[in-house]
């Protein structure tokens, strides 16, 4: 049986001027201006106000309704506290003269606040390989061998190629790990041919943000300025491919709620996918774990994760160390921690472009981008084929939360079929285009 409770002071006033009414006949509690009224009508606000407090208790007496600091007492008898704020890193370019050091703890402003390099550098001229250029028209693709490490604007050396076109120094555009664009003269032949070298004079430079939270994180090509200049050091630092990410606000209510309510829903066992699923969101920032039992062998088990909340949803090498850290404080006495596989997943970006669109408006552009956004975040899986009917659903299913109107057609050139997604990979949003 549920607990009625008055939903206004009114409505106990109303009872109780009736009840004294019954029992003293000759009076009118309900006379305007009263002193009967008047004593009443005012302990009925304060029994009103006891109702109110009650409702309070039994909205905190129960874990899914919990709120501050009840919530946060719930979920610790479930062994649960909030994440606590987390600070971006990540790594910056600095260039300027060889065998210049750039000291541990220096200090670049940025348009919110300061970061801090966490250890001392040096600039030195290095020689990137390449293992190939491409052409289109005036803009030249280079793939290194492995990860570059550059950031935009930095000048590069390019020599080696048999096509003189490509062999300039020039100022470079960063569009992945190992790739960076330039501009070329002429119509060299692509692709380029020879034994290509990239000559730069940099160092990659690792920082933290001063301040925690989601604020300081910075995408790459955002530039940070030295607070106190250094000799044979540019003043202006960029932020590399990678991005100086990481940074989180401490855990909202909600999701320490969710937490905790999964904990209780889905009991524990020593070492099952609940338990490694719980023991990887004690990280901050975790938000979706895949579990492989018996991957790759018997005996073995694999862990990819996502931080959905995150400029860049795929982790870093040092938030697997994290995450990887805190499963193995559960593995059972008898395993090897050989046979736990944290992992990354690789992101297989997915580009929509829409050639036809009703109604085409920016904001029902904008709530399809939302929707795919949400789709990508929330219904992909690690190793999973992405079904055609699957995305094109959450397109149509987009409603334009400004006009309150719905997608009523579309077309898409690309994709138009299901998206194949191998082992160890998951589907993540590409460029979304109205090509229209």
């Amino acid at each position: 049986m549920s607990i009625q409770l008055p939903e206004t002071a009114i409505e106990i006033d109303a009872r109780s001027k009736a009840d004294v009414q019954r029992e003293l006949a000759t009076s009118n509690p309900f006379l305007k201006n009263s002193w009967l009224g008047a004593i009443v009508t005012s302990t009925s606000n304060r029994v009103f106000d006891f109702y109110l407090q009650l409702k309070e208790a039994i909205k905190q007496s129960f874990p899914d309704t919990a709120t501050g600091s009840e919530l946060a007492r719930w979920a610790a008898i479930w062994g649960k506290q909030k994440n606590a704020a987390t600070k971006a890193s990540g790594n910056i370019v600095a260039t300027g003269t060889a065998t210049t050091v750039i000291p541990i703890s220096t200090i670049l402003a940025g348009s919110l606040g300061n970061y801090t390099t966490i250890a001392a550098t040096t600039i030195s001229a290095q020689s990137l390989s390449v293992s190939g250029i491409i052409r289109s028209g005036q803009t030249a693709t280079v793939t290194t061998a492995s990860d570059h490490g550059l950031a935009n604007n930095v000048s590069v050396t390019i020599s080696g190629a048999d096509q003189a076109e490509y062999n300039i120094t020039a100022n470079i555009t960063v569009s992945g790990l190992d790739t960076f664009e330039y501009q070329v003269a002429g119509s060299p032949a692509t692709p380029a041919t020879g034994t290509i070298l990239a000559a730069v004079t940099f160092v990659s430079v690792p920082v933290q943000a001063d301040n925690f939270g989601d604020d300081f994180n910075l995408n790459a090509g955002v530039s940070l300025t030295l607070q106190s200049p250094i000799v044979g050091v540019d003043n202006i630092m960029v932020v590399d491919f990678g991005q100086v990410s990481g940074g989180l606000d401490q855990e909202t209510d909600a999701s320490l709620r969710t937490r905790m309510l999964n904990r209780i829903q889905n009991p524990v066992s020593q070492f099952n996918t609940e338990a490694i699923t719980e023991a990887a969101k004690e990280i901050t920032g975790v938000t979706r774990v895949f579990v492989e039992a018996i991957t790759p062998a018997v005996g073995q088990v694999t862990v990819y994760f996502m931080r959905d909340g995150d400029t860049n949803p795929i982790p870093t090498g040092a938030e697997v160390a994290k995450v990887r850290g805190e499963i193995e404080a559960i593995l059972p006495a008898n395993t090897d921690t050989l046979d736990l596989f944290v992992n990354a997943p690789t992101a297989v970006m997915v580009p929509f472009t829409f050639t036809a669109l009703t109604p085409n408006t920016n904001t029902m552009r904008s709530a399809i981008d939302a929707n795919l956004r949400q789709f990508f975040n929330e219904s992909t899986t690690v190793g999973v084929n992405i079904d055609k009917d699957a995305y094109r659903s959450a397109i149509f299913n987009t409603v334009d939360t400004i006009t309150g109107d719905v997608v009523l057609t579309f077309t898409l050139s690309t994709p138009t079929t299901d998206i194949t997604i191998a082992s160890g990979e998951i589907g993540t949003l590409g460029t979304i285009t109205y090509a229209i």
